[in-house]
């Protein structure tokens, strides 16, 4: 996935664009956007797996918790990738660095790692060594890629935009939807 955008900074971008230091889909034209989709989707080791939460519903009661939510969506993320991830030694998740203060960030962590190694152990797998990594998007290229897809996914789910999603379709191993409800 670093590559891809490397490749894409030399063949596609303005030199005025090559000095931005993070490419996020929002603020891409879409020549960029269908270009670092399709470099993607034509990785033969990349698989997509997405877990989308409608909180519509919840938001409109004004019963939500931001973290809650966060911790819900990464914690449900983490057990489908578990599922596709096969053996291995070790398995390294990264998440995007969220302003959160270092309690949460040391519960996150745990919370993580105990959701891959239920999973693997519910597939009655021998669970791998877990590590979460928590990264600033403007230092990883791997996240930026993931911002692409995160942006085809919500195009296609809030405005009912599916041109991105299509070029991903053929590496999406999972896609699930989540409707939360107030408490």
């Amino acid at each position: 996935m670093e590559r891809i955008l490397l490749k894409i900074r030399r063949r596609r971008l303005k030199k005025s664009l090559q000095q931005k230091p993070e490419l996020k889909f929002h603020n891409s034209n879409p020549i960029i956007r269908n270009a670092v989709l399709k470099r993607l989707a034509a990785s033969n080791r990349a698989r997509i797996v997405s877990v989308t939460l409608d909180k519509e519903i919840a938001e409109e009661e004004g019963k939500i918790n931001r973290e809650d939510v966060y911790v819900l969506a990464a914690s449900e993320l983490v057990r489908e990738i578990a599922k596709i991830a096969g053996s291995r030694d070790r398995l390294t998740l990264v998440f995007d660095v969220r302003p959160c203060n270092r309690d949460f960030g040391v519960h996150f962590d745990r919370e993580m790692q105990a959701q891959a190694t239920d999973e693997y152990r519910i597939a009655g797998r021998i669970p791998p060594e877990v590590r979460v990594r928590r990264l600033d998007s403007l230092n990883s290229r791997g996240l930026q890629v993931a911002d692409f897809v995160a942006g085809a996914i919500q195009r296609k789910h809030e405005i009912g935009d599916g041109s991105y999603h299509a070029a991903i379709t053929p590496i999406i191993a999972t896609e699930r939807l989540i409707r939360l409800r107030g408490k």
